[in-house]
């Protein structure tokens, strides 16, 4: 066997089958087989049958004799392997005591062994204009003139590449962990000012329900003192009349009595004790009781009920606090809000063309064939969502590099559709609020008003939106610049809306 080298390219692979040499000036053959120049031709010339020329590897017959081209790459790996092997065998005698069998083992270098799937033979060569590994009988057909090394080259010039990524990859990593560091901070400063206000609230709820006890307290003492002292003069005038009727009862007995007594004498002298009595009594007929009444509490409820009214109101208009716009990014938006609206085809225009994501709308220079139905756009080329808002916080984000010349914003579904009006077209009517790009400057408009937005520098890939309708806020962003704030009444159902001016141009509704 001859020998072989540190390309780890075995030299068994390099070797003719015809004088079991390696190769000089070695040919490869349509069939993917290689052999000596010299070798090949007195194949040939020994054939009864000269005209006929074969493979002597797999007898494959050629009617027309090939021509002996030069492998260049396979006798130049050749070149490779002498000249190496040349140096290692002048190393080897250098050492005492080394013999020829050891000096073989040390020239062989551990390749992993795979075998190539065209030929059977070890994987040994890597062809960088395709990017694959072959076999040194690989070298001819499509790999051809191809830029071909052996697999220990390829492997440290690509060990290189990966550790010059080392250092990049590093920095990201710290910028990374210093991130997540700051924000882990964050997390806990929040926490700590939280958990104050929270235990501070508790404290103040105490207090409060303190206050509410003490106020209704006071009320109900107010209503029961006004009830005793009613009480009280009602018991006095009750004890008055008791006693004239004591005193009415006993002047009606004396009456009777004397009514009753028969003897003249004794008659005649209880008459005037009788008068007396009559007299004395007889102021209780006039008198004149006044009339009953019943203790009007009213004012107290009143008090108490202006005292709920305070603290039902109190708590209706206080609603919970939400994260104010300067403490969100757009990143922030997206996670909490963020919607992908869809495209209503039924609305688009004849020259809006829909994906079929809906969520890309792109003018055309023709009409589409869209079907007729009465929320269709018939005059300007305009576009809504079929999505629907009337209540809590909703963000998306538009994609506009590929037009110059849009409106984006959203519109009530009343907004109308058919002619060519203010009254179907965005920013031109009560009904419908929107940011417009118009010969790379950049407006809002409402109710037929424009406003000059200043703060647009460069030209702007996307643009967010967030709907606030509790709020009636509608918001237009360039990253995480707020550059308008519409307000308006947005707890009627609103819709995203979308106008493409320009022929081709078309504008798309992100997903997250």
């Amino acid at each position: 066997m001859a020998s072989s080298s540190m390309t780890g390219v075995c030299a068994d692979e390099l070797q003719c089958i015809v004088c079991f040499e390696l190769y000089e000036e070695p040919i490869t053959l349509a069939c993917g087989h290689s052999f000596c120049k010299v070798c090949i031709e007195q194949h040939w010339e020994s054939r009864e049958e000269a005209t006929v020329c074969d493979c002597p590897n797999c007898r494959e017959v050629f009617l027309i004799k090939p021509k002996c081209q030069k492998n260049v790459a396979l006798a130049k790996l050749i070149e490779q392997m002498k000249l190496v092997s040349g140096v290692n065998e002048e190393k080897m005698k250098l050492v005492p005591g080394v013999n020829e069998e050891k000096m073989k083992l040390t020239s062989v270098v551990n390749v992993e062994e795979r075998r190539c799937t065209n030929h059977g033979k070890p994987i040994q060569l890597y062809c960088k204009d395709d990017e694959s590994f072959m076999c040194v009988m690989c070298i001819v057909g499509q790999h051809k003139n191809h830029e071909v090394v052996p697999v220990e080259i390829v492997h440290d010039e690509l060990k290189g590449v990966l550790a010059a990524k080392c250092p990049e990859l590093s920095k990201s990593k710290q910028h990374l962990e210093s991130q997540l560091h700051q924000l882990k901070r964050q997390v806990e400063q929040t926490q700590d000012s939280g958990k104050g206000t929270v235990d501070r609230m508790e404290e103040k709820r105490l207090a409060l329900y303190q206050y509410v006890d003490k106020s209704v307290d006071l009320m109900k003492s107010s209503v029961i003192k006004r009830q005793n002292e009613k009480i009280f003069l009602l018991q006095k005038q009750m004890d008055k009349v008791k006693e004239q009727l004591n005193s009415l009862q006993e002047t009606n007995s004396t009456l009777k009595a004397a009514l009753q007594d028969l003897e003249t004498i004794s008659f005649l002298q209880g008459y005037k004790d009788v008068i007396k009595r009559l007299e004395s009594v007889s102021h209780f007929q006039s008198l004149k009781m006044a009339q009953p009444t019943v203790l009007d509490f009213s004012k107290e409820e009143k008090n108490l009920g202006s005292f709920i009214e305070l603290h039902e109101n109190f708590l209706k208009n206080m609603k919970p606090v939400e994260l104010q716009m300067s403490e969100l990014d757009q990143s922030s938006l997206r996670r909490l809000y963020g919607r992908t609206p869809s495209l209503d085809p039924n609305s688009a225009h004849r020259r809006i063309k829909i994906s079929q994501d809906l969520r890309t709308a792109t003018r055309t220079e023709t009409h589409n064939h869209h079907p007729e139905h009465p929320d269709r756009f018939d005059f300007w080329s305009q576009v809504l969502s079929s999505d629907c808002f009337s209540s809590g916080r909703h963000y998306w984000e538009i994609d506009v590099r590929s037009s110059s010349r849009w409106r984006i914003g959203i519109c009530l579904n009343s907004m109308g559709r058919k002619g060519g009006g203010n009254e179907c077209r965005l920013g031109r009517n009560p009904e419908s609020w929107c940011l417009r790009k118009y010969e790379n400057e950049y407006y809002t408009r409402h109710n037929n008003q424009r406003t000059h937005v200043l703060s647009v520098p460069g030209n702007p890939e996307r643009f967010g939106f967030l709907l606030d309708c509790e709020e009636g806020e509608f918001t237009c962003f360039r990253d995480s610049q707020v550059l308008h704030v519409f307000r308006g009444n947005f707890l009627v159902p609103v819709k995203p809306a979308i106008g493409v001016y320009d022929d081709d141009d078309s504008v798309r509704f992100c997903s997250f």
